[in-house]
């Protein structure tokens, strides 16, 4: 497993899984989203950090491997993009992104709120740039603090 606490994969999971449901909701279909080259390219890049993310949480037993259908997906993104099933991207960040999330808050609320907390800051940091990162965050902060 990464030498990264997998508190920082958490909250790399939860920023990636805001930034598509941004990036995509303008959208009301898959071929308009498919034809918007910079938001389909940065949603498929911030998929391929929730897949990655997703394998160490994996490895580090903190989700069971029903969620390697996270990673398998991430993989055919990364090496398969020729491949790529407009509608079964769309399937993925419209139905199924919101059950992941879900479960990745249950981590999150069950995660070393001290940890977290250093994580999230450091985070701030380096997204100080990102007004509605920056938003997240700060309410994941608020989060831990209750």
């Amino acid at each position: 497993m990464s030498k990264r606490v997998v508190e920082f994969f958490i909250v790399d999971i939860l920023i990636a899984i805001e930034k598509v449901k941004r990036y995509t909701a303008e959208f009301n279909n898959p071929q308009d989203f498919i034809h918007d080259e910079k938001s389909f390219d940065a949603t498929m890049r911030e998929l391929e950090i929730i897949g990655e993310a997703t394998k160490h949480l994996i490895r580090g037993n903190l989700l069971d491997n029903e969620w390697q259908i996270v990673v398998d997906f991430r993989n055919v993104i990364a090496h398969e993009y020729f491949g790529i099933d407009s509608d079964e991207i769309w399937e993925v960040i419209t139905i199924y992104l919101d059950k992941f999330r879900d479960e990745i808050t249950k981590l999150f609320e069950n995660g070393d709120k001290e940890i977290l907390d250093d994580v999230i800051k450091s985070n701030l940091d380096d997204f100080k740039y990102s007004t509605k990162t920056v938003a997240l965050l700060t309410n994941l902060l608020e989060k831990i603090k209750h």
